[in-house]
């Protein structure tokens, strides 16, 4: 019984020298020198981080400072570090409908989006094209760059008739404005139809045809004028003999026709 008595006694002493030992323990624990998270701890010392843009070559040591080193011209790294090496840019795959639109210098990454067309998955981590609105829907204007195709009904008035992931849609046609008038209403897919213009009217055949005879008979006409003035500016002198031989050959045809009629 003895033994067992000491043992118990033993424990509750242990149990206090533990909680003596947790006491010193917080009590002397030291404080990190370093406050800033430019800095980090090494050696019992205080020592510079890297800037962004730049890798840590080399720890700092007891007699000297860390050694740092500027990114590769694809590399990049934009905080504060202890990195031994710079941080690769992302590829911007163009076989993957992925652009750059941010390249990135050595303290900041390249950033990439999808291209026109394209929108961003999360479901695949990819980019998928945009959705086609159905003949009826028209896209949302505006578009969004990588975001997906918003599809809209057409309201009334407008019409949408091919699968598209850019066009909106249209108007209905205006049958009054071009002189014409409605055939069938248009509809939600369809344009409306419009008559067809009234035939211009065309003047009769026969003006067409006698109109290339009017014309030279007109030249004629002209040509005979302008040769009876000739004729008259070189034969004044002798327009009076002219005159009596005419006027001598009517007598005779006369003459000859009264003769004629007596028999």
């Amino acid at each position: 019984m003895a033994p067992r008595a000491r043992r118990r006694g033993l424990l509750p002493a242990l149990l206090a020298l533990c909680a003596l030992f947790t006491a010193l323990q917080v009590t002397f624990q030291v404080t990190s020198p370093c406050t800033s998270d430019r800095h980090y701890e090494h050696l019992g010392r205080c020592c510079s981080r890297c800037e962004p843009g730049k890798y840590m070559s080399s720890k700092c040591t007891t007699t000297s400072d860390s050694v740092c080193l500027p990114c590769g011209p694809d590399e990049y790294l934009d905080t504060w570090n202890e990195e031994d090496k710079c941080l690769l840019h992302k590829v911007c795959d163009t076989g993957k409908a992925l652009v750059a639109v941010d390249p990135g210098n050595r303290t900041a990454p390249r950033r990439c989006a999808c291209t026109a067309g394209y929108h961003w998955s999360q479901d695949c981590e990819c980019c998928r094209r945009n959705a086609e609105c159905a003949p009826g829907f028209g896209a949302q204007h505006p578009l969004q760059l990588n975001m997906d195709t918003v599809c809209r009904p057409c309201h009334v008035g407008y019409f949408s008739d091919a699968f598209s992931s850019t066009d909106k849609c249209k108007p209905w046609t205006n049958c009054t404005i071009l002189g014409k008038t409605e055939e069938h209403p248009g509809t939600e897919k369809s344009d409306v139809v419009c008559s067809s213009s009234l035939p211009s009217r065309k003047p009769p055949k026969e003006h067409r045809i006698y109109l290339p005879s009017l014309i030279i008979l007109l030249l004629f006409i002209s040509v005979a004028l302008v040769a009876v003035v000739v004729f008259g500016v070189y034969h004044r002198k002798k327009g009076k003999a002219l005159t009596a031989d005419l006027w001598h050959w009517i007598n005779d045809v006369c003459s000859h026709l009264s003769g004629n009629k007596e028999t």
